[in-house]
């Protein structure tokens, strides 16, 4: 892997944390340029020196807030300027929730929506039309293993990541046979801040742990197998799903009833 993605330049949103900063330093290790974008400027130059001291051909931070509109446009603008025209892009950052449809806020179920959905369409589409016309590139979509199966206490969340991975596949086949390529990750458990970070109905950050994130998959191997899909093979990929969360899956589809118990009771709902 470290010959085909040396000197590569990869965008990484949501770098300051969790998968996002686990796939720019095994970016970096294998000799890729790497662009880190986040809110929190001080993390996000940590992780450039760490990116650097691996081996990171390049590293450079491109901090703005996601949820605005303009700040985006700009970012989009200012990515290929740094280290260079985009290899790839992978779009990582967004925001959980902890509480039921009825008991959330209309403006936070807006909310989500839009971070993790339409700023993610918003970047593609701004970013999609220089890969195009160089014929090469990939664009990947972190979804969630809520976007197969939709999660309770998480409908604002699940809704976004199935819609994310709808648009994805949409866009596949739009891409098909141009050189541009479209990965759609679903990670189940991974060791992340997602649960600690997540909102509560009222918009406000939970700030508790969530004990089975906190019991997840290591982020690095994780990341690995995203770069080997970012390079080739596989277009859509789950990973760190235990045997329980596979099975949660199958059952969403083919016993929808006998999943919404179980989900339910996953959740502590009853």
């Amino acid at each position: 892997m470290s010959k085909n993605l040396a000197g590569k330049v990869i965008w990484v949103t949501g770098a300051s944390s969790g998968i996002g900063r686990a796939i720019a330093l095994e970016a970096a290790a294998f000799g890729a340029r790497v662009v880190l974008s986040g809110r929190r400027q001080a993390a996000l130059d940590d992780v450039a020196r760490e990116c650097k001291e691996r081996g990171g051909e390049a590293a450079a931070v491109l901090a703005f807030d996601l949820e605005n509109a303009a700040a985006r446009a700009e970012a989009c603008e200012a990515a290929p300027a740094l280290l260079g025209a985009l290899d790839a892009v992978v779009l990582n950052a967004g925001m959980s929730q902890r509480s039921t449809f009825l008991g959330t806020s209309p403006e936070t179920f807006d909310r989500i929506m839009d971070l993790d959905f339409a700023a993610q369409v918003d970047i593609a589409r701004r970013c999609l039309p220089a890969m195009s016309a160089r014929g090469s590139g990939c664009l990947v979509a972190i979804s969630s293993i809520a976007g197969l199966a939709g999660v309770p206490v998480r409908s604002a969340y699940s809704a976004a990541k199935h819609a994310l991975a709808g648009f994805f596949q949409s866009l596949r086949a739009e891409l098909l046979g141009t050189g541009v390529r479209i990965v759609t990750v679903y990670p189940g458990y991974v060791r992340t801040g997602v649960g600690r970070n997540a909102l509560s109905g009222d918009g406000k950050p939970m700030a508790v742990d969530d004990p089975h994130i906190e019991g997840g998959a290591d982020p690095a191997p994780v990341a690995r197998r995203i770069l080997r899909a970012v390079l080739g093979g596989r277009v859509e990929i789950m990973v760190a799903l235990d045997l329980n969360s596979r099975l949660a899956v199958l059952l969403s589809r083919y016993a929808p009833s006998a999943y919404a118990r179980l989900s339910q009771a996953h959740v502590g709902l009853k």
